[in-house]
């Protein structure tokens, strides 16, 4: 679906889908961002990374409305399901909120174990992991726009060849991944 969404909405420009997504954090999810990050005094782990709370959030949002096709039907591998525009538009709202929720929780983990290692240049360390926190947030976006390309490259189409071990022949399939 981010594939689908910076080659129709970005003109297959990844950098413009970061410029977007950080446009969104600034914008629609400012208020969103300390939320993000405080996990209940139950899930708490030595470096406050709330798994099993992120954990249960995707699992809801998957049985509400990942594995529902566009009739709201179940989907099962078993049988034909429809995900047309429909399911893009509103998947992929959930999707990049929750790209965005990763790299935010993923800079905070990060801002939370770097002080506790240093503890003794606490006020440097202020400005220092916001300045973390967006940097991670950055890196954590781009690593995920750079595998999707890697994916799209990979989606080409390649040929294989297969030997048998038993007639010891060799045959070319072409198998689009």
């Amino acid at each position: 679906m981010i594939e689908y969404k910076i080659k129709q909405d970005f003109h297959s420009q990844p950098p413009l889908y970061l410029d977007y997504l950080l446009n969104l954090l600034k914008t629609t999810y400012a208020q969103n961002v300390s939320d993000w990050t405080q996990c209940p005094s139950s899930d708490e782990s030595r470096y406050l990374a709330c798994s099993t709370s992120w954990i249960q959030e995707d699992a809801k949002l998957d049985c509400e409305f990942v594995y529902l096709d566009d009739d709201g039907q179940r989907m099962s591998p078993s049988k034909a399901f429809n995900l047309g525009q429909t399911y893009y538009n509103t998947r992929m709202v959930i999707l990049e909120q929750r790209l965005l929720q990763a790299g935010v929780r993923l800079a905070a983990v990060i801002n939370k174990i770097v002080p506790s290692i240093t503890s003794s240049k606490e006020k440097k360390h202020e400005k220092t992991c916001s300045e973390t926190m967006l940097f991670m947030m950055v890196l954590s976006i781009q690593s995920t726009l750079i595998l999707i390309l890697l994916i799209i490259l990979l989606r080409r189409k390649t040929t294989i060849v297969i030997q048998s071990p038993i007639i010891g022949e060799k045959n070319e399939h072409e198998i689009i991944i």
